[in-house]
């Protein structure tokens, strides 16, 4: 066991010292994805052995990097790898990544709640796309910034723009999801619930039980918003088990949605009840289910427990503005 243990550094590193190679990049592609923090740990080593003159390589491995960054949430990494893409040798080769760097560089920027920022990147990168799933993979994005940015018509515009019998799968599935949350926050739950249990579906084609369960939560809330009792016990029945691997909070909304269902059958909302529904209704909100609280509480007649106003949530380090101006005339 020792001798083994021993020999695995070793590998390891005369592994490095090669010159990386285009199946090591899918592996890092791979790692940025599912351990975004590992990856960026191996960046300067692989960026270290590639061949200064193989500027196609140096231009991908860096794009992925930022893949793994903006996973990884770590926003000064993020601004260090897009400086160096600003380096002129490599512009002719960027020219054609265009596409990717800007939607990136717009994700990161929506997933640390720079909203307008990232709305700027993504329409910068609107006819870059080079395929009609590209393109619709941009309107997803953007669709969701726009309903973050509390602009659900606008949003609900351009998803509709979109032929879902044109996406993958895997796209279809998110499609279906962002979707239902701009149907919720039109005040649709019926439409809504209905987007969901289709994205429930492609997720058990596709086996993905992380996203099958966290969907679930989606349709539990819908299914209350729109009064249909039944669809409720039907998709809770294994949901307190399945939900264990989850946060709290996601716990604490599944038992705001018991609190609802049980006060709906009393008639009543106990005080211990109440205190525990104005104690989370700002966490939760914050999580995505704005419009679906309020509508909980309507059917309860408490909703003046929904505060008259939730503060936007921030990132905690805000990225510098207009990070893709380089490569984009409307920046």
């Amino acid at each position: 066991m020792v001798k083994f243990m021993t020999l695995i550094p070793f590998l390891v590193s005369t592994w490095l010292m090669m010159p990386v190679t285009v199946a090591q990049l899918e592996n890092f592609t791979q790692l940025a994805a599912n351990n975004p923090q590992q990856a960026l740990e191996l960046y300067p080593e692989y960026l270290a052995e590639l061949d200064a003159q193989n500027i196609d390589m140096q231009v991908a491995l860096r794009i992925e990097a930022l893949l793994a960054a903006m996973n990884g949430r770590s926003w000064p990494a993020f601004v260090t790898i897009t400086e160096s893409l600003k380096a002129p040798e490599i512009q002719s080769v960027l020219e054609e990544k265009r596409f990717k760097l800007l939607t990136r560089i717009g994700v990161a920027y929506r997933y640390n709640n720079q909203l307008e920022q990232a709305k700027l990147h993504y329409q910068c990168a609107l006819g870059l796309a080079d395929s009609d799933l590209e393109l619709a993979t941009l309107k997803v994005n953007l669709a969701i910034v726009f309903r973050l940015l509390e602009q659900p018509a606008m949003a609900f515009q351009l998803i509709d723009s979109i032929d879902s019998e044109q996406l993958t799968m895997r796209v279809k599935a998110g499609y279906s999801v962002v979707r239902g949350n701009i149907l919720q926050s039109l005040h649709r739950f019926d439409d809504a619930l209905a987007s969901f249990e289709q994205a429930h579906q492609l997720y058990i084609k596709m086996d993905n039980q992380q996203h099958r369960v966290s969907i679930t939560r989606n349709i539990l809330g819908a299914a209350l918003a729109s009064k249909q009792p039944q669809s409720y016990v039907k998709y809770r029945v294994t949901y307190q088990d399945e939900i264990s691997q989850y946060s709290a909070k996601s716990r604490d909304y599944l038992t705001w949605m018991d609190i609802i269902s049980d006060s709906r059958q009393k008639g009543v909302l106990s005080a211990k009840d109440e205190a525990f529904l104005q104690q989370h209704i700002t966490p939760l909100a914050e999580l995505g289910y704005k419009e679906a609280l309020k509508e909980h509480l309507k059917s309860i007649n408490a909703l003046h427990l929904y505060p008259k106003q939730i503060a936007a949530r921030k990132g905690e380090q805000a990225l510098p503005d207009n990070l893709g101006k380089p490569w984009c005339a409307l920046l």
